[in-house]
């Protein structure tokens, strides 16, 4: 019987959800690995956790380690949590993403769903490296620190490689006119002018296909990766053509708003951020997009839905928090109207969980696409059409 603290010998069978590797003892027994670790890489590792069904566990050393992978460009990997595939070429990585959601969607719909399941369309980042426009520092004493992997300490920074070449430069000056805390930093894509949380500025971020430039305050959440957004808000825009009256829900600021509107959409756009929504509306009303309607509403209460079914919209956008949203496919499936869905999930196993009252009752899954938002991390983003039958 093994217990906290005891070292074992594993091979790594596979990768599971979250980015953790699979890997079983002499008596079938499962351990769940933290990321970090390639399938067929033997490992000696330290267990963590002891439960009645499976063991969780951290790898100590990489006996044998797989031929994918490489050496770490980051100073910091040993002792950061912030990028653990950073030790695998982008595309590589993003294959191993792609294999993940293959393996994670059967289950995490259950074995006798009886759902067909498309063909997965994989979209890479543009860039493997310096592509965060957007970031979260710790400052201790005016300078950058990151958190710690599979820890709460903190590790100083002298570079972070996710950051963009800008934000990066930038982070030991911002972090000087921070107080000690947790703060997120954020740079312009169009001009490369950063900024904290704290600053009183108006960043600019366009949308080159739509003829859009929102402005938007460093506090404001956006994709970070905003190359790959592009493609992101494109492939759901197209997915909703012929719909004209769309729901976006848990809106953000508009980034799928307000370029939905600029293609002549009707859209009613729920967020529960009310800067977010100030920002979302002075954006729609600089640019002229009146046929976009921002309302600051909790999603979880029923007035916001009952204002989203006087709306009667004919499709929806989800993306909702990594959380999900529970309860929210039985709400929808009360919704006639409805037709088509475009889900948006940076954890697309909650998102199965919540829309499980839609499948049941007939509804498909058309398309699903990963984007691979977050190189050199196992996290990905998946955008998943569901349609009435």
């Amino acid at each position: 019987m093994n217990s906290v603290g005891d070292l074992l010998t594993l091979t790594v069978e596979k990768l599971l959800w979250r980015g953790r590797g699979l890997a079983r003892l002499d008596s079938g027994q499962v351990v769940m690995i933290e990321p970090g670790v390639l399938p067929d890489e033997v490992v000696s590792v330290r267990v963590t956790k002891a439960a009645k069904d499976f063991l969780q566990a951290e790898a100590v050393r990489i006996l044998t380690p797989s031929p994918l992978r490489g050496v770490h460009p980051c100073p910091h990997a040993a002792d950061c949590g912030g990028s653990r595939f950073g030790m695998v070429a982008p595309e590589t990585g993003t294959q191993l993403k792609a294999d993940i959601l293959r393996d994670a969607l059967p289950r995490a719909l259950g074995r006798d769903h009886g759902l067909r399941i498309p063909e997965l369309r994989v979209v890479p980042s543009p860039g493997g490296w310096r592509y965060r426009l957007r970031g979260q520092i710790h400052v201790r004493s005016g300078r950058p620190h990151a958190m710690g992997h599979a820890s709460n300490d903190l590790v100083p920074l002298t570079d972070c490689l996710l950051l963009c070449e800008p934000l990066a430069k930038a982070m030991p000056g911002l972090a000087k006119t921070l107080p000690d805390g947790r703060f997120t930093i954020a740079a312009s894509p169009d001009t490369g002018q950063t900024a904290t949380e704290q600053d009183d500025v108006l960043l600019p971020f366009s949308f080159p296909e739509f003829g859009l430039t929102l402005q938007l305050p460093p506090s404001t959440f956006f994709q970070a990766n905003w190359a790959l957004n592009q493609q992101l808000v494109r492939s759901t825009v197209d997915a909703l053509d012929g719909f004209e009256r769309v729901a976006d829900l848990f809106c953000g600021a508009g980034n799928f708003a307000l370029p939905l509107a600029s293609r002549g959409k009707t859209v009613l756009a729920v967020e529960g951020s009310l800067p977010a929504v100030t920002t979302g509306t002075r954006n729609a009303e600089r640019l002229n997009l009146d046929s976009v309607t921002f309302r600051d509403a909790n999603l979880a209460r029923p007035a916001a839905w009952k204002m989203v079914g006087d709306f009667a919209p004919r499709a929806a956008i989800l993306d909702p928090p990594r959380t999900g949203a529970k309860g929210i496919g039985s709400t929808l499936l009360g919704m006639q109207g409805l037709e088509r869905l475009a889900w948006v999930s940076c954890d697309v196993v909650n998102t199965i969980r919540d829309a499980k009252p839609l499948l049941a009752a007939g509804w498909r899954i058309s398309s699903l696409t990963l984007f691979d938002m977050f190189p050199g991390t196992w996290h990905m983003e998946v955008l998943m059409i569901l349609d009435r039958p």
